[in-house]
């Protein structure tokens, strides 16, 4: 969107040029101005001095907790805000979190996979921005024998399943995400454990598609494809919502990028907290963010789903932010990693020596 404004821009300035060659200046200069939309006028003053404003280079993945940056280079609070994004893609946490150790990003946004951020690779936790337990479910179809089994651990009343219908199940999910979270605390809220299943790891899409061909039993899916299954008939068997576990979606920060760019982090910090204000306010506008995002980046979905997971993942406010103990929902995903092996122990405790709350509260003054 934003190359489309220059060009824009560029040519307003080409054609004043070649106009001004045929005939009184000031004339041409007045028509050209006022033929460029407020955008283009506002884009151009933007533009003006940036070149030696500071990059960050900002790791995004095709999910909601990245339309939050998309938002912010759209109305160009990057720049507002003192620096410039790069951004850098992923696929999912898990190649994220691969790229730490070669400094290929600054600062991105992670949920389960933080874990691995902060115990292994040194990176910190400097804000948490998003309510990301809502659509990470696990699914069945509807004629499965987990679908006839509800409220097996009274505890738990809204989960399908039991230990005799799900022992010996071919589960398929993006094992080391939030999603394999679900499915770890899934089986322990029926009295399984992963030796009890066989869990294959691969992307969403490709899980999705697992349980739509039988290739599988279950498949533990993130937004959009778990909305687009549960659209589809398949049978919610856990959430995280119906496991009562909180979950955040957090900020990010690479060791380096935090100890040397503390500045810039927190420049970044207030800006993401502008566009999460403004993503809030404005669930329709976010909803259209959101399905444009998903489209743009190859993921199949609804306006109906983007509008689900607006309403139900929804955006942490800069005022709710000085609400949240930083860092909690990390601690307790660290926990199950030690417990199913994920994580070796000596490791958890480097989780809460890397989240830093100090630049969260420059950035919103409290």
């Amino acid at each position: 969107m934003k190359l489309k404004k220059i060009i824009a821009v560029a040519l307003a300035a080409v054609l004043s040029l070649s106009l001004m060659a045929c005939g009184n200046s000031d004339e041409v200069e007045k028509s050209t101005v006022d033929s460029m939309t407020e955008v283009e006028k506002d884009q151009g003053e933007t533009l003006t001095g940036t070149e030696d404003l500071p990059v960050l280079k900002v790791a995004v993945m095709p999910f909601l907790n990245s339309i939050p940056v998309k938002y912010m280079m759209d109305h160009g609070l990057d720049v507002e805000n003192g620096f410039k994004i790069e951004t850098v893609y992923f696929a999912n946490g898990g190649a994220m979190n691969e790229a730490l150790a070669a400094d290929e990003w600054e600062v991105g946004t992670l949920s389960a996979a933080a874990v691995n951020s902060l115990a292994i690779y040194g990176a910190y936790n400097v804000a948490d921005i998003g309510h990301s337990e809502g659509g990470l479910y696990t699914l069945v179809a509807e004629d499965s024998p987990i679908a006839k089994v509800k409220g097996s651990n009274p505890s738990y009343p809204d989960i399908y399943g039991d230990a005799d219908t799900v022992k010996g199940s071919v589960i398929a999910t993006n094992t080391g995400t939030i999603s394999h979270l679900n499915v770890i605390k899934w089986l322990e809220a029926i009295g399984l454990t992963i030796d009890d299943v066989e869990i294959v790891s691969m992307d969403f899409p490709s899980a999705y598609q697992a349980l739509l061909t039988g290739n599988c039993d279950i498949a533990a899916l993130n937004p959009p494809t778990s909305y687009q299954a549960e659209e589809e008939g398949y049978v919610v068997s856990s959430s995280l919502t119906t496991l009562q576990v909180p979950q955040y979606d957090s900020i990010i920060s690479s060791a380096k990028a935090h100890d040397e760019r503390a500045d810039v982090v927190t420049n970044y910090i207030k800006a993401f907290f502008q566009a999460t204000d403004a993503l809030y306010a404005d669930p329709e506008m976010a909803t259209q963010l959101l399905y444009d995002w998903y489209t743009e980046n190859g993921s199949d979905t609804t306006m109906e789903s983007c509008a689900i997971e607006i309403e139900t993942r929804p955006f942490v406010t800069s005022e709710e932010a000085k609400t949240i103990t930083i860092g909690e929902s990390c601690k307790i995903t660290g926990e199950f990693w030690v417990s199913q092996k994920l994580l070796v122990e000596e490791k958890y405790p480097e989780i809460a020596k890397h989240i830093d709350d100090s630049l969260v509260k420059a950035a919103l003054g409290y």
